[in-house]
């Protein structure tokens, strides 16, 4: 379907809906339907808590990569399914090494049931290094392809991931969880010297990313991320994350019960969305996404 009649279709989905929550509209940017979860939470189910979280947009991957399929077939066009190239439960650290990746992300590609790459890691010290041609392949497919690419990099520096996308200055980048541990001039100075870099808030709450806060006690926007997002204000996106619990990557086999809390992710974003500009307040809240996913 034409992207064109795809954002026709999606107005009028998301009219459909708009007037049976007390919430205002909103994108969720990173969401997973993976094989730990399926269990906890079936498809429809998923996606009446989007529906009365007011969710209008919602990106989603998965591991494996076609469960999120299964989430856009149970809700509809406004459900876009990310291609994650985890094939199991055990290749998050590993998916660079797998010969199989370029492969399987071409024919999902072509296929036009995912639009977009992600989320995918890199970790300083494990990979992948920046000439591995696992990574940088789907980079070229992305670019290929004209979608997006959603990356989770865990790193101390911004250094770690510039080269990267000023190389690919015609990728689409999204950054995962405001950079992880990056603070907000490291966040500045990346988005200064890659123009193709969007960042997104996921997990970046008091539950998660506990040691990197972008909030105050009264649940502001920190000052420094303050000026950031206005400063930008057609970059940033907001996410839920759907993990839980926190220490679950200790023990794989746990059920991961996080869709249970995305009320709970998402209110902790509207808390200090309330708190910017309304017309800044909007992008974030769902204006940048549909540009960003649906518009190019």
């Amino acid at each position: 379907m034409p992207k064109t009649a795809i954002t026709v279709l999606l107005l009028s989905t998301w009219a459909a809906w708009s007037q049976d929550t007390h919430y205002p509209a909103i994108a969720d940017v990173h969401l997973h339907y993976n094989y730990d979860q399926v269990a906890e939470i079936s498809p429809k189910e998923a996606v009446a808590i989007l529906k009365q979280q007011n969710v209008q947009l919602a990106v989603v991957s998965s591991t494996p990569p076609e469960l999120a399929l299964t989430l856009q077939k149970a809700g509809g066009p406004w459900i876009i399914p990310l291609f994650r190239p985890y094939f199991n439960n055990r290749q998050r650290y590993s998916w660079f090494k797998d010969r199989q990746v370029l492969p399987r992300a071409r024919e999902a590609l072509e296929s036009g049931a995912y639009q977009g790459v992600g989320e995918i890691h890199m970790v300083a010290g494990i990979g992948p290094a920046h000439h591995n041609l696992v990574l940088n392949g789907l980079i070229r497919l992305a670019i290929e392809f004209n979608v997006p690419l959603l990356i989770h990099i865990e790193t101390s520096s911004h250094l770690y991931f510039e080269p990267l996308c000023q190389r690919y200055s015609k990728a689409r980048f999204l950054l995962a969880h405001g950079g992880g541990l990056l603070d907000h001039e490291q966040i500045g100075s990346l988005m200064m010297a890659c123009p193709n870099v969007w960042i997104e808030f996921s997990a970046r709450d008091h539950w998660r990313y506990v040691q990197s806060p972008i909030v105050d006690n009264n649940g502001r926007l920190l000052q420094g991320w303050a000026k950031l997002v206005l400063r930008f204000p057609d970059r940033f996106m907001i996410g839920s994350d759907p993990y839980w619990p926190v220490e679950k990557e200790l023990a794989l086999e746990e059920s991961d019960t996080g869709w249970l809390k995305i009320d709970e992710y998402l209110n902790f974003h509207r808390k200090w969305l309330g708190f910017i500009p309304d017309n800044v307040r909007r992008k974030l809240q769902i204006e940048n996404a549909r540009d960003f996913f649906t518009q190019h």
